[in-house]
């Protein structure tokens, strides 16, 4: 089974977006980066966050609240 939420996208005009589970370990990395100023010294744990869907959008967040969270560095 796949993995989808519905959530509240800050990046995508505040409007409700589908969510998947992180992939990979380059976009967990990623992530782990982005997110570092909010963890405010707690540890990473993939699962605990997802990115938006919509094609071109870069936003992680938590599964449990979407105010945190933050946006992937563009793909290089």
């Amino acid at each position: 089974m796949t993995y989808r939420a519905y959530r509240r996208c800050p990046n995508c005009g505040d409007t409700m977006q589908d969510f998947r589970e992180l992939e990979g370990d380059a976009e967990k990395a990623a992530a782990e980066e982005a997110l570092r100023p909010v963890l405010e010294g707690h540890p990473f744990v993939a699962k605990e966050y997802h990115r938006c869907a919509r094609p071109g959008c870069r936003r992680i967040q938590r599964k449990d609240h979407w105010r945190t969270g933050a946006t992937l560095p563009e793909e290089s």
